[in-house]
């Protein structure tokens, strides 16, 4: 195995994309500590492609560039512009990876700077700027050798596998195989046939698809916008407290709704809205037994507007109360749960539509661009699976290849790849 980056799977139309990806997907694979957290970043990416969040806040962050040749004059300012981003919107920042698909040249000859040369004098000026911000940074690199070095490992072959193999795995090949799938399913799917079914929910946790995240994100919207605007001195400190486990919700939740977190609390989830439910309850019973109380004394009638507002804010903490519950529910449910558990299996008696649901997942997930296998089940004999399922994907591959690059494909359009094994 041999890495020519020339042959690197172009993605979203370049390859500069495609390294950046690749290099991402090593980096998500380093798990500096247990309970660190990996982000992965869009643009604008604030200098770093993808960072680690480690136990003690502290940061390990990754820059990649597509320069085939040592870096000049005006590349070199593209990665000082890299890191002086970092440095300045990533304040806990501790490691900083730069990926370049080159080693650097080390000649050590007198009067000649080589690549290496640049790279040492470019690392302590990072390290002069770091310092300046109270910063203590080690800048790492990636060149050809450390990723190829990670590329080799048995865990990574199935991403070398896709992303140097660039006639295997694309969106094209993913449909074509489908379609082969649901040509010898024959008369038991009706693509026109598009009844809605409840289960059919399950499939967007299991593959983190775009509904999955669109229902967190309208979850989050709609307990935003019950936020109350006004507050009442009799609740000062439940506030406090409402407040500040608001902020640990909205911490857990937005990098949910981002697609940013492989690994998604649910539990926290539901213990922080456990807790705010019980306070917004809190609330709204303090502020009715005020308005009560208000309304039971001579001058009630004086009082009236401050009835009025009493009683609608209790109003506002109930419909708040109801919202924190609809996420709770949602925390513990199948949906959200499958989408740290990336495995159903679906058991019903013949006949129940289980073929035409698969199909029809199946059809809606290429429609939306997710990488995706349908296999079916007729087609199995009594020998070994995973070499009968790469025989009819016409793949000449190893299992773990084969899984690894539907892995790597899913990554790379940040969703979760989706194997189906459908009945006969």
């Amino acid at each position: 195995m041999a890495v020519n980056w020339l042959d690197l799977r172009p993605f979203n139309g370049s390859q500069h994309a495609a390294f950046e990806e690749l290099c991402c997907q090593l980096a998500a694979a380093e798990a500096p500590l247990t309970g660190s957290l990996f982000i992965r970043k869009g643009a604008p990416d604030a200098g770093v492609e993808c960072y680690w969040v480690l136990p003690d806040a502290s940061e390990w962050g990754w820059q990649a560039k597509f320069f085939l040749s040592p870096p000049d004059g005006s590349q070199w300012a593209q990665i000082d512009k890299s890191v002086t981003t970092a440095l300045e919107k990533h304040s806990r920042l501790s490691q900083y990876v730069v990926c370049l698909p080159i080693d650097r040249q080390d000649p050590r000859i007198d009067n000649q700077q080589r690549f290496m040369n640049k790279w040492d004098e470019h690392v302590q000026r990072w390290e002069r700027w770091a310092s300046a911000k109270g910063m203590a940074v080690v800048f790492e690199y990636w060149g050809t050798h450390e990723l190829f070095a990670r590329l080799s490992r048995e865990e990574h072959r199935g991403r070398y596998y896709f992303w140097f193999h660039r006639d295997l795995f694309s969106q094209e090949w993913f449909r074509s195989r489908i379609e082969e799938a649901i040509a010898n399913v024959g008369p038991r799917y009706s693509p026109e046939l598009d009844v809605q079914l409840s289960i059919a929910r399950l499939f967007h946790g299991l593959g983190r698809t775009p509904e999955f995240y669109t229902r967190v994100q309208c979850l989050l919207k709609e307990i935003k916008k019950l936020l109350p605007h006004s507050e009442n001195s009799s609740l000062f400190e439940k506030s406090q407290q409402l407040s500040e486990a608001l902020d640990r919700l909205w911490k857990l939740l937005e990098t949910v709704a981002q697609g940013t977190v492989e690994h998604i609390d649910w539990d926290g989830v539901s213990n922080i809205t456990r807790t705010v439910m019980e306070l917004s309850r809190d609330c709204a019973h303090t502020l009715s037994r005020l308005a009560e109380a208000q309304e039971k004394e001579p001058d009630a009638k004086e009082k009236r507007e401050e009835i009025y507002r009493l009683k609608a804010l209790a109003a506002h903490y109930w419909r708040l109360s109801n919202a924190l519950q609809e996420l709770h529910e949602y925390a513990a449910s199948d949906e959200a749960r499958l989408s740290n558990l990336p495995t159903l299996l679906l058991i019903a008696e013949a006949g129940r539509g289980k073929t035409h649901l698969f199909c029809d997942v199946a059809q809606h997930r290429m429609q939306g661009g997710m990488p995706t296998v349908l296999l079916i089940g007729g087609q199995f004999n009594h020998d070994e699976p995973w070499a009968q399922m790469t025989g009819l994907l016409g793949l000449s591959c190893t299992r773990e290849e084969f899984l690894g690059a539907l892995e790597a494909a899913a990554q790379a359009h940040h969703t979760r790849g989706y194997l189906d094994r459908c009945p006969q």
